[in-house]
């Protein structure tokens, strides 16, 4: 296994054909993390966050990056830090749940592709009865659910989010009722989540946030991007209105002592 330097991550970019949202947030250094590789080549990768998130891809099974993998989860299971694995396809699906076996637990999810001319042809909600807003830092002290901790989690920090991220809110005099934000970010991508009040849900608000998201991605030329487990039916219906479509399964891998973390 080799560690990939970071001036060779654009060309880790452009051998890959599709991969989570956060992969691409490391290439683009956008979050900490680190590229290794099973070859000169680089046709195996696993790619590692700081905050343990992971992504193991390539058409080859390469044994060394899989005795790495299972150092880097016995590691996890030690220093009692996270441990969150996507795997690339299903031949890795196979590889891992073969090393790690009962050691981890397994979760599907969708993976949308966007269709912009599916979402502009949409049917819009023109008039809100709320405020709706680009989220500011006073706006975070005040959040629903994206507070610090969960920036500090999934952009490294607050500030790396607010200079590098995506959101907007849906206010009800002056109180956060709704908010979308970029969970991961690249130069090309930004992954949508999505949060309502339940005081407030069944108003469309998600939808209304959302559309706000999805236009700022357009206008700056990103792909918005949007995945939801399996089994979460109101996410899948409300991504199929703003124009997601064509799912792909793909896998995720947990300790089984851990809840289950994005």
């Amino acid at each position: 296994m080799i560690l990939v330097p970071k001036e060779h991550y654009s060309l880790i970019k452009n051998k890959l054909e599709d991969a989570p949202t956060f992969v691409f947030s490391v290439l683009d250094s956008t979050i900490e993390g680190t590229v290794y590789a099973d070859c000169a080549d680089y046709e195996s990768l696993l790619i590692q966050t700081d905050l343990g998130l992971y992504y193991i891809t390539g058409h080859t099974i390469d044994e060394l990056l899989i005795k790495n993998l299972i150092k880097f989860f016995e590691a996890s299971v030690n220093q009692a830090k996270r441990f969150t694995l996507f795997s690339g396809n299903s031949s890795w699906d196979q590889a891992i749940e073969k090393c790690l076996n009962k050691h981890v637990g397994k979760i599907q999810r969708y993976a949308y592709s966007f269709d912009a001319m599916k979402y502009k042809s949409r049917r819009r909600i023109d008039n809100c009865e709320y405020d709706v807003a680009k989220i500011d830092p006073l706006d975070i002290q005040h959040c629903l659910e994206f507070d610090k901790k969960y920036y500090d989690e999934y952009w490294d920090s607050t500030d790396n989010f607010i200079q590098n991220g995506i959101g907007f809110c849906v206010k009800d005099r002056g109180k956060i009722i709704s908010e979308c934000v970029s969970i991961f970010k690249s130069s090309k991508y930004a992954e949508i989540d999505i949060v309502t009040d339940l005081n407030y849900r069944g108003k469309g608000l998600a939808g209304i946030v959302a559309e706000q998201f999805i236009d700022y991605c357009l206008a700056e030329t990103i792909q918005p991007r949007w995945d939801c487990d399996v089994d979460n039916s109101a996410s899948i219906n409300l991504g199929s209105k703003l124009g997601f479509t064509n799912a792909r399964k793909y896998s995720i891998y947990f300790k089984n002592s851990q809840n289950v973390q994005r």
